[in-house]
């Protein structure tokens, strides 16, 4: 390097003392190095752009696979036929078995249960029908991880039927679960024309 330093003094500056020479070999060779220390402060910064960048681009993926998801269900009570649920003397987890829409595949209906695939903000509704019953009324709950949000109840004494609903958006994390369950001494009813259903959607993913 020092050589090389050397005959680059030689050919380009003119005849100069021995003194000058090796003073101006010194400040060229310091330099130098200042220089390569730059460089190499710079390199160090250009590959922690690149890395910053390379979080950037899979954070923007990430957000644009999440808001480009589509989660959607329908279902009622009853594949077929007609039927009254209920009472028990314990809650039920309903199983709304006539899958109408799911979108997503995030509702499963052998067990009643809506998974959240990704974070973010649901909307879901449960309709609740029966016949008019004295002694045991419609009432139904809302469930997201073994808690109540909210519920549905109805009461009619007479020659009329009787159907609840109730509704709530829901902030969720990825792997919530929600479902419908039917309270101790209450019954439900449905038949082919879907009176009863559990309903959702995702509104926006977080």
């Amino acid at each position: 390097m020092k050589f090389f330093i050397v005959l680059l003094v030689l050919l380009w500056c003119p005849p100069c003392k021995t003194d000058d020479l090796s003073d101006d070999i010194d400040t060229i060779a310091a330099l130098l190095i200042q220089m390569k220390a730059e460089l190499q402060n710079t390199k160090t910064q250009v590959n922690t752009m690149e890395a910053k960048l390379g979080a950037s681009e899979k954070r923007v993926k990430e957000l644009e696979e999440e808001g480009g998801m589509k989660v959607a269900f329908s279902a009622s009570l009853l594949g077929s036929g007609a039927k009254t649920l209920g009472p028990f003397s314990t809650r039920m987890t309903l199983k709304y078995k006539h899958v109408i829409t799911n979108i997503g595949d995030a509702y499963n209906p052998n067990t009643g249960i809506f998974t959240a695939p990704v974070k973010g903000v649901y909307k879901f509704e449960m309709y609740s029908f029966a016949h008019a019953n004295p002694t045991h009324p419609v009432g139904t709950s809302l469930m997201k991880n073994g808690q109540q949000i909210l519920s549905a109840h109805g009461h009619q004494v007479g020659l009329y039927d009787i159907s609840s609903s109730n509704g709530t958006p829901l902030q969720l994390e990825a792997g919530d679960k929600v479902y419908v369950q039917l309270w101790e001494y209450k019954v439900i009813y449905d038949n082919v024309n879907c009176h009863s259903t559990f309903t959702g959607h995702l509104l926006f993913a977080e």
